[in-house]
């Protein structure tokens, strides 16, 4: 009896067991079909974009990616990241869309940002081998026929599938055709009018030509299809990138290192300029707070708690973190590794290199052109106006060279961003600010004391201080986590090596005007520290040519002890 019991107490105790699993089952079940009934409703949130968010009918095609990773676009950007919103699923621009409190989303006019991710992925690619072949698109593939539409130009010239030429002169009409095959013209006879007359004329079945529509279309898509458009891009970011970089260094040759010792106004001569005390204090005022100015013109408003979207600073890092989250998808880690390391080297100098000359510039302009004339001021903005659209003048260029129509130029210049990389950027601007700041400030300090070469040393300081910032805030901000598995050390260590290659060949090539006595007595000693009245730079004539010259015969001589580094100007007596 008492094992009865004792049976009929486990039996009951695991019918209990049984019912208990079963609820445990019925609940995974509903959490399941919760899941699975939130992600209909995110791929019919996906279907039904609002039209301001809405892809151009162009692209809402059911994207099929002829190489890994299959799936129909990015997914969401995480909160650290930049991301074009052409890459991305229709799901993950619902995503967006719904949460565009949390994300950003603007335009971009940056020439470097477009040419980078159309360069790194193939999605325009695979989406021009679609259009031209047919493949995985709701269309026909594209036609090789004179009209796109048969049925809707028939009904147009009233049914019978002529053009209206052919409707309006019936002579024609038995020859005319769709086909891209020659087409039949008319010439009329000398002195006739140009109006086709019946009876009157040669008729020449081979003369006319219906393709160029056609014709157009094939060779621009499959231009796109076979990846021209990337090898284009890469081409002419390195020409804007070399372009800007060359003028820079240019200005800071010809306007600064050509006109160093000549005499300048010193600040103790003000109090004996013969002009008006107004006139004086205004140029005191040039000086001290036109370098404010200057920041605020960069700045450029920004004031809202993701900083101005189109401040030139912001563009810069946004570039920087565009590349980072291209390097973290598939492509970058598969077919464009190397893509993904050259454009290191090219945000390197984009984002270190390029700012670090700009503090440089104002002060090299005002000193040496404009000293104490306060109409010439407005041509120092329009030079910082022109150099800092370097990037969107090269942006129009590729929309006109590339013909792309306005529904294509919205949806790749588009972008969106997490709000972490938002206040990165924002963080990363007041580094570029103040550096500029400070050094613009010493440059006319130091220049109105002693015009030196040892100004010079300006630009490497700021190309450490940029290349430091930029490689540390984003580790210091957001952790390991945001460097990018596989191509995220490739890329750090590229863009080091790119900074650390520039400052090199600075040295190499400017290196005659950072030593003193390196190259003595060609590039005398008293350059660096100039009397009150000194005389003019004794290789003024094609000056970077003839220091490299210098340079170059130090080197191969082996840099041989220098007896005498001219450290005083030799009379002329």
């Amino acid at each position: 009896a008492w094992l009865q019991t004792v049976q009929d107490k486990m039996d009951a105790a695991r019918a209990e067991v049984e019912q208990l699993i079963a609820a445990v089952d019925m609940v995974r079940l509903q959490l399941q079909q919760e899941q699975l009934s939130q992600y209909d409703d995110v791929r019919q949130q996906a279907a039904k974009l609002t039209p301001a968010s809405e892809p151009p009918a162009a692209f809402q095609t059911n994207w099929l990616w002829l190489i890994d990773p299959p799936s129909d676009g990015y997914s969401a950007p995480k909160l650290t990241e930049v991301l074009p919103e052409f890459l991305l699923s229709d799901a993950a621009k619902a995503f967006m869309v719904r949460n565009n409190v949390t994300y950003y989303n603007w335009s971009t006019t940056d020439v470097i940002k477009w040419s980078m991710n159309m360069s790194i992925s193939r999605k325009l690619m695979d989406h021009s081998t679609q259009v031209v072949t047919g493949f995985n698109s709701d269309s026909e593939a594209l036609p090789f026929k004179a009209l796109w539409d048969d049925d809707v130009e028939e009904s147009a010239v009233g049914g019978d599938g002529l053009d209206a030429t052919a409707v309006a002169y019936p002579d024609l009409a038995a020859h005319a055709s769709h086909t891209n095959a020659l087409q039949p013209d008319w010439v009329p006879w000398l002195g006739d009018a140009r109006v086709y007359t019946p009876g009157r004329g040669w008729f020449y079945p081979w003369l006319g030509c219906r393709c160029s529509w056609p014709c157009t279309q094939l060779c621009w898509w499959q231009m796109m299809s076979c990846g021209l458009y990337q090898y284009v891009a890469i081409a002419w970011s390195v020409t804007t990138i070399a372009f800007e970089l060359t003028v820079l260094d240019a200005i800071v040759v010809d306007d600064f290192i050509a006109k160093v010792p000549d005499r300048i106004v010193s600040w103790s001569d003000y109090a004996n300029l013969n002009k008006s005390i107004a006139s004086r204090v205004a140029t005191l005022f040039v000086y001290f707070i036109f370098p404010w100015f200057v920041v605020g013109f960069l700045w450029a408003k920004s004031s809202t708690a993701f900083g101005n979207l189109h401040a030139y600073y912001n563009g810069l890092y946004q570039s920087r973190i565009l590349m980072r989250s291209m390097a973290a998808r598939g492509e970058s880690n598969n077919y464009a590794y190397c893509t993904t390391v050259f454009w290191a080297i090219l945000i390197e100098l984009h984002t270190v290199i390029i700012p670090a000359y700009l503090p440089f510039l104002a002060p090299a302009i005002i000193l040496q052109h404009y000293e104490a004339y306060l109409i010439e001021i407005s041509k120092v903005y329009l030079i910082f106006q022109f150099i800092l659209q370097f990037n969107e003048y090269g942006l129009y260029f590729v929309e006109f060279l590339f013909c792309l129509p306005p529904d294509m130029i919205a949806e790749t210049t588009s972008f969106w961003a997490g709000p972490r990389a938002a206040r990165e950027w924002y963080s990363v601007e007041y580094v570029y600010l103040w550096v500029m700041a400070v050094t613009i400030l010493a440059l006319i300090v130091l220049s109105k004391w002693h015009l030196s070469m040892l100004l010079l040393w300006f630009i490497p300081l700021n190309v450490l201080i940029y290349a430091v910032a930029n490689h540390a805030i984003p580790y210091c901000m957001h952790g390991q986590g945001v460097c990018p598995p596989s191509t995220g050390p490739g890329i750090e260590l590229m863009g080091i090596a790119t900074s650390i290659g520039f400052v090199l060949g600075y040295f190499f090539c400017k290196g005659c005007f950072l030593f003193p006595c390196l190259c003595a007595p060609e590039v005398p000693g008293w350059l660096f520290f100039p009397p009150f009245d000194p005389p003019s730079n004794p290789i003024r004539d094609n000056l970077d040519y003839n220091s490299f010259l210098i340079m170059w015969s130090k080197i191969t001589a082996g840099f041989p002890e220098v007896h005498d580094c001219m450290w005083e100007v030799p009379s002329t007596g």
